[in-house]
């Protein structure tokens, strides 16, 4: 259950975090024109949903405190502001305590480069995870609760530590980004028409995937969301072109001898346009599959 659980998460870093740039064609990998938004869905076996956030924050040095070391220098930004991608999903299963994750991503806005991320997970096999990516590798520190006594108390009390190193460029893939920033590379294309997407690496979970994309193009897919712009407030319902996006993926290398396994039937849907994150689809703890579909957004 914790590796799934753990899948689940990088899954939805990736398919949630459609947007990762802050919508200037001129100083950004991707353009995408909204701000925030919000994913709902209901099953017989629970609530799901889900927030993402894009905020540009000024660039700083790694905080002091729980990072973990990095042998030589870490990735740096390009200039004097990053933006941080920050993705929160709640689970509500009917009688049982909430499942919450969340994924704070800081990255270089010209570059997409990764710098550093931050994972949590509350209500089952808690966890709080602080990755900082270098050239090469990338370090993770993780915190746990060592016993049910700590799991019940605040996590600057766990005491169950691990540090570990993974790669994060290798010689079959000289070239990789982070799992939640290759969405981005999809919308920017479905947005310029661009459908034949080669694979990527990325680093997702614990080692280095090749994907790839398998795009659709559907006429129509059915909205109805709240739609957000200045100071205004509408009620938006229809139809629209849109354009699903399979994704699949192959490990690179081995982890302690194994490969991890991806995701079953992930898919997402955006809006030919590539301004609307209509739908999500995967796998989740407590839910199983699930397609989320767009609630709210809000644009800038």
């Amino acid at each position: 259950m914790s590796a799934r659980m753990r899948a689940a998460v990088a899954l939805l870093a990736l398919v949630l975090g459609l947007i990762a740039a802050d919508g200037s064609a001129a100083d950004s990998p991707c353009s995408v024109p909204w701000q925030s938004f919000s994913l709902k869905a209901e099953k017989m076996v629970g609530r799901i949903t889900a927030e993402v956030q894009l905020d540009r924050v000024p660039a700083q040095p790694l905080p002091p405190g729980l990072w973990p070391a990095v042998r030589g220098e870490p990735l740096g930004p390009s200039g004097p502001t990053v933006q941080k991608l920050t993705i929160r999903v709640t689970i509500d299963p009917p009688g049982l305590p909430s499942l919450r994750m969340e994924n704070r991503l800081w990255f270089d806005p010209v570059t997409g480069a990764p710098l550093r991320l931050i994972r949590t997970r509350s209500g089952m096999d808690d966890y709080v995870q602080w990755f900082v990516f270098g050239p090469e590798e990338v370090f993770r520190r993780q915190d746990e609760p060592a016993n049910p006594a700590q799991a019940a108390s605040p996590p600057e009390n766990w005491t169950k530590v691990s540090r570990t190193a993974y790669a994060f460029r290798t010689e079959s893939c000289p070239a990789s980004s982070e799992t939640s920033l290759v969405i981005c590379t999809v919308s920017d294309a479905i947005a310029r028409g661009t459908l034949d997407l080669p694979p990527q690496c990325v680093f997702h979970k614990r080692q280095l995937h090749r994907l790839t994309f398998q795009a659709e193009r559907l006429e129509r897919v059915s909205y109805a969301y709240l739609e957000q712009a200045g100071d205004g407030v509408q009620r938006r319902a229809g139809e629209t072109g849109a354009v699903k996006i399979r994704i699949g993926a192959t490990p690179i290398g081995f982890l302690n001898g194994k490969t991890e396994p991806w995701f079953k039937d992930a898919y997402l849907t955006i809006s030919a346009d590539g301004r609307l994150p209509l739908a999500v689809a995967c796998d989740l703890p407590l839910v199983g599959h699930v397609e989320m579909r767009l609630d709210e957004i809000r644009f800038r």
